[in-house]
């Protein structure tokens, strides 16, 4: 019984002993790592003892390795749960140094696998060696091995040929090529590979890739994928993975027939004259293409240009010329504009055939405005602005060159305002092929007392000029516009008609005048360095006219045509919010309704408005009548009409009321007024008429109309009440002087 219990104790402690031992080794053919036993027993239910934090697996793709044939290691890193660990580095060694490793670490991937290849240090390495992964997890080093057999291998290269024989491969064709190995060893596989120089350009394919074989033999495809087009030949080279063998093989290839000249390109698409100073050149690309689309270098274009209108060059030249297509087949020559606006198209033909394309969308313009060209508007003309600060206003240059055509993007126009804030420097924008240039403003001080600013826009263009010949250049006497200085005209009144007073010939009085208008106490000039000191030339056409919107300070013009400041100005007015009404005449008859007073001493009374301005700044007296003076409607039936001008309440300006103002009337009981006409009031510069109808009903036979007025801004105010008399004797009518 003793000895029983003796041998059954031995045969337990060599059990526990083995089992602490192959746990300490932790390797062999996949086996997990080192494992662990913590204090106080623990455990995962198997008997006390907790699993490893990780297991490293090593596997090899074949266990004899060979220089020609190598092994993918395949090494798997599993945590407890048996789940991959990613971004774990794992390190590679050959304990005895008879295998080579493709990196000496490698990377988990998400599955927790990480790769390398295995090859002899040498082809001639024989005998066997072990290859072993660590990897660290949570500080503690984990291995697992895999041992391999070494076979040297004396393979060589017998024959590398193609199925063409000496044969040229025809372009985009394909062909077999065959590689006879020598000294292999049946069951061993060796590793060929075949390079290409055109396969590496990207011009030509092989496929497979590799080849690993134990016949041998091994076969590939050649495709040429153009690479006729830049070569005649291609030099290919077969290989034995890790050993020195090699053999040649120059292919022969095609050149591709060329199918086409394709137009690609012209950058910018739109040039601008010679001496404009805008992009005056564009380069123009050209393809040839084979019949798979294909570019083909080296190929000899003619160009020629269908125009040579104005001086145009194509790459200098003014004639046809030649030029080779570059590695990609293309080819590109420059256009430089000349001085006459035109489309443009380049021709260009392959050398020798009769392909030929000719290329679009490019094409000249004039690009600086013209004076003629350069309109100015603003979206309101009478802006509640007198009594507010921040009325917002909006003004608009239309820009073109001489022949209507748009400026180029990114052209500058500045803007000044005789009163209230403005946006200085404004680009022009194209959209839908048309350019426009937009201020904003908006009303402050100073504010003058009539109310009535002055905003001038200008930018550098060129003087306009009637082209007599057609060939869009200016020519030694051909009418054109002089244009001197540019200055801001305050009382806006440059060149006032001076009546009866020709301007450059006395068959055509009535003409703006530049020697007249410009007042240098109160004019501004605009000092934008020009240099010129004559006088202004009178242009004998009135397509040329100065007006009081083309603003030049006489004296300060330059001999002949050129690049001028265009310009342009317009007059903006600052209506108050109140009202005035005026009646029209000293006496008024509409609709059998005829203003009259008591007496002459009662009748309204005459103002003196400024609403004009002649050669001398005088203000003028204006024919109207205060509405609300003690006049009176006499009427000599049941019905009629009357008119009053709304003006605003600007002492010294005959202003309209604001745009937008909207007007009511109203009438006392038994009377029935209608607004015919005059609300809201329109965007205009001076005041606008409103015109109002009544009636009586039966038994009433006086009455009163008023009329109210509201601002945009919303200021109400009771104008003016009209007195309507029915039935008057047309004797008691009564004119006032």
């Amino acid at each position: 019984m003793i000895s029983w219990m003796k041998t059954l104790k031995a045969r337990s402690l060599a059990a526990l002993l083995m089992a602490a031992t192959l746990v300490a080794c932790g390797g062999g053919g996949g086996s997990a790592g080192t494992p662990s036993f913590p204090p106080g027993g623990g455990g995962d239910g198997g008997g006390g003892q907790t699993k490893p934090a990780a297991t490293v697996s090593v596997a090899l793709s074949s266990a004899t390795v060979t220089a020609a044939s190598p092994a993918t290691v395949t090494v798997t890193v599993l945590n407890r749960a048996g789940a991959g660990l990613p971004g774990k580095v794992v390190v590679f060694s050959s304990p005895l140094g008879l295998g080579k490793f493709s990196a000496p670490s490698a990377l988990t991937n998400a599955n927790g696998v990480a790769t390398v290849q295995l090859s002899p240090v040498s082809a001639t390495a024989t005998g066997a060696d072990t290859v072993v992964a660590k990897v660290a997890v949570d500080e503690t080093e984990f291995s697992g091995n895999a041992g391999f057999q070494l076979t040297a291998t004396n393979v060589t290269l017998t024959s590398f040929t193609s199925d063409l024989g000496g044969g040229a491969l025809s372009a985009y064709g394909q062909t077999g090529l065959t590689v006879v190995l020598g000294n292999t060893t049946a069951g061993v596989p060796v590793n060929v590979v075949v390079t290409s120089n055109c396969v590496s350009l990207g011009k030509a394919t092989l496929t497979p890739a590799s080849v690993s074989t134990s016949t041998g033999r091994a076969v590939f495809t050649y495709r040429d994928n153009g690479c006729g087009a830049a070569a005649t030949s291609d030099a290919l080279q077969a290989s034995i993975t890790g050993t020195t063998a090699t053999s040649n093989l120059n292919l022969s290839l095609t050149q591709p027939a060329v199918s086409s000249i394709a137009f690609v390109s012209a950058s910018p698409d739109t040039i601008y004259l010679k001496g404009s100073g805008y992009v005056e050149n564009s380069t123009v690309k050209f393809r040839v293409v084979d019949a798979n689309g294909n570019g083909v270098p080296q190929q000899s274009v003619s160009f020629a240009p269908t125009t040579l209108a104005g001086g145009l060059l194509v790459d200098g030249q003014s004639g046809t010329f030649q030029k080779l297509t570059d590695t990609n087949g293309e080819v590109t020559v420059r256009v430089n504009a000349g001085t006459v606006p035109t489309p443009v198209r380049i021709r260009a033909t392959l050398v020798g055939s009769s392909i030929s394309t000719v290329s679009s969308n490019l094409s000249i313009a004039v690009g600086l405005p013209s004076q003629l060209n350069f309109s100015l508007s603003q979206g309101t003309i009478n802006i509640e602005g007198y009594d507010y600060d921040g009325t917002a206003n909006t003004y608009t240059i239309i820009a073109s060159d001489r022949l209507g055509n748009p400026v180029p993007e990114g052209t500058s126009v500045n803007f000044v305002a005789e009163g209230g804030q403005i946006q200085a420097i404004r680009q022009s924008t194209v959209v839908n092929g048309l350019s426009t240039i937009t201020a904003n403003y908006l009303s402050s001080a100073p504010k003058p007392l009539d109310g009535r600013i002055t905003v001038l826009a200008y930018a550098l263009g060129e003087k306009s000029f009637l082209d007599a010949n057609g060939n869009n250049v200016y020519d030694s006497g051909e009418d054109y516009q002089d244009l001197g200085d540019v200055f801001l005209d305050r009382l806006y009144n440059f060149g006032g008609r001076e009546k009866g007073t020709a301007y450059g010939t006395p068959t055509n009085p009535g003409r703006f005048d530049p020697s007249t208008g410009f007042n240098a106490a109160e004019d501004q000039v605009i000092s934008l360095g020009y240099a010129g000191s004559s006088a202004c030339v009178a242009s004998a056409s009135s397509l040329l006219d100065l007006s009081v919107s083309i603003p030049v300070k006489p004296s300060t013009c330059s001999v002949g045509w050129g690049q001028a400041y265009v310009r342009r100005a317009t007059e903006t007015v600052l209506s108050r919010s109140t009202p005035r009404m005026l009646y029209g005449t000293s006496s008024q008859v509409m609709g059998g309704g005829v203003l009259q007073a008591a007496s002459a001493a009662g009748c309204p009374r005459t103002v003196n408005l400024r609403l004009f301005y002649d050669g001398s700044d005088t203000p003028q007296t204006i024919d109207f009548y205060v509405a609300g003076s003690g006049g009176t409607f006499y009427n000599t039936g049941t019905q009629g009409a009357f008119s009053l001008i709304v003006a605003d309440s600007n002492p010294v300006a005959y202003n309209p009321m604001p745009a937008g103002t909207i007007v009511a009337v109203q009438a006392s009981s038994g009377l029935t007024p209608t607004l015919l006409g005059g609300s809201p009031v329109p965007s205009t510069s001076y005041p606008t008429g409103l015109t109002i109808g009544y009636k009586f009903d039966d038994t009433t036979t006086t009455g009163s109309i008023t009329v109210t007025t509201t601002s945009p801004r919303g200021v109400g105010t009771v104008a003016t009440t009209i007195n309507l008399v029915k039935d008057a004797a047309s004797g008691t009518v009564v004119t006032c002087p």
